[in-house]
């Protein structure tokens, strides 16, 4: 049997007390799940008695098992039958008695914090504001241009803005140095992405020429082999190109899109723009009402949440750095940081997202908001529709974790709906 108990410090201290002849039931039962793992001597595998293998390998050999076994079964009943018991962590174990007349287990475990809600109707919020430009439009008719320039090679000196064809190799001490060469490189001339004083010591250059380039590497560089150091450079300029740009006329517009004119292509830019912009207000509007919420809401958030979030940033630090090619050991030696700086640096982070999930978990539970079978299937349908699966393929296919991702975004959306017919933007 158990006891539970809740501290002031948001922790529940769980007792499981069991006497001496329910500890030696659960020790039999240790015994006959595990015989079968001893071999001893004239028995047949799984044939000796509990007292012959408890003589050959410790009268304790089945404690730990029992320990287990024990506390799984108490501890999943004070799961079920203590409704505010929501355990955040796995709860630490002490032996508190352990003789003759019985044994005694303490769990203390961190239980899920009490939000002290604040208004979460009848606010009124600033709405966010925006609108497309013209500026915007040139943009992404410019971009659209660029997508279709032509690189034409032309006879005559490089010049700032022109794209140089190069072979280089960077010589540091006289050693040519890893990560220092290539062939037929395209660098456009001006554009800052070299070491200070390279480009501007190719502008002038022609087809065929060769020259070295001197150059110093900054004392911030990521390389500890290069920081500061000198550097030669052969260079060897191939062709000279420049970048031509199509006119902004119908012709252009037929193109690069489904319009006949400059003018339908102009106005289909600015329609998908306008689109774009108002689902970033949406998306604006939103944060700024739950931000709101959090704001004026209340809540102690134990340490070990924190810290679990702050996991959680890490693992996708590491696979977004992965994803570049780095490892994560090696962005903290060039950045001169510890793993607890880097968790320092998104620790308050890392509270406002405790913060925010737990009081729009709390609002949901306030509100009995719930996600039926129906409405699960009809999102999963839809999903499925795109992968021309059936909704019985594509739920076959999802696990545990991707069916509550699904019905969490459901939850989520019911919730942002709940909150903007509950308040005003203004």
């Amino acid at each position: 049997m158990y006891t539970a108990k809740k501290s002031n410090d948001g922790k529940y201290e769980i007792t499981i007390s069991v006497s001496k002849q329910e500890w030696e039931e659960y020790v039999n039962h240790a015994y006959e799940e595990n015989k079968n793992k001893f071999n001893i001597e004239g028995f047949r595998k799984g044939k000796a008695p509990r007292a012959i293998i408890e003589k050959n390998y410790g009268s304790t050999v089945f404690y730990d098992d029992a320990l287990n076994h024990l506390f799984s079964h108490e501890y999943s009943n004070a799961l079920m039958n203590e409704k505010d018991l929501d355990p955040v962590d796995n709860p630490e174990i002490r032996i508190d008695k352990f003789d003759e007349n019985g044994v005694v287990l303490v769990a203390t475990v961190q239980n899920m914090p009490e939000v002290k809600l604040g208004e979460y109707k009848g606010l009124t919020i600033k709405k966010a504001q925006g609108e497309v430009t013209q500026e915007q439009i040139e943009k992404e008719l410019n971009q659209a241009r660029e997508r279709q320039a032509r690189y034409v090679e032309v006879n005559r000196e490089a010049k700032d803005g022109d794209y140089a064809v190069i072979d280089f190799v960077g010589y540091v001490d006289g050693k040519e140095f890893e990560g220092g060469k290539a062939d037929n490189y395209r660098l456009k001339l001006g554009s800052k992405t070299f070491i200070d004083g390279f480009e501007e010591q190719v502008v002038g250059m022609k087809q065929g020429e060769q020259k070295d380039v001197n150059v110093t590497f900054p004392k911030e560089y990521f390389s500890e082999q290069l920081k500061g150091k000198n550097a030669t450079f052969k260079v060897t300029l191939n062709k000279v190109e420049e970048k031509q740009l199509p006119s902004l006329d119908d012709e252009f517009a037929s193109n690069v899109s489904e319009f006949e004119t400059l003018e339908d292509y102009k106005k289909d830019i600015k329609k998908h723009l306008e689109e774009n912009l108002q689902a970033k207000l949406k998306r604006e509007d939103d944060n700024n009402l739950i931000e709101t919420i959090v704001k004026s809401s209340e809540v102690e958030i134990p340490a070990v949440m924190i810290e679990k979030q702050l996991d959680m940033f890490v693992d996708d630090f590491k696979m977004r750095l992965s994803y570049q090619g780095y490892k994560l050991e090696d962005y903290l030696t060039q950045t001169n940081m510890t793993m607890e700086q880097l968790r320092d640096e998104r620790r308050e982070q890392a509270k406002e997202v405790v913060k925010t999930r737990l009081v729009l978990e709390a609002i949901v539970k306030k509100e009995n908001l719930t996600v039926t079978e129906e409405e699960l299937d009809a999102k999963l349908k839809e999903v499925a529709e795109k992968y021309n699966k059936t909704l019985e393929e594509y739920k076959e296919s999802l696990g545990d974790k991707n069916i509550a991702y699904y019905q969490n975004d459901i939850l989520m959306s019911k919730l942002l709906t709940l909150l903007t017919q509950n308040n005003t933007l203004a």
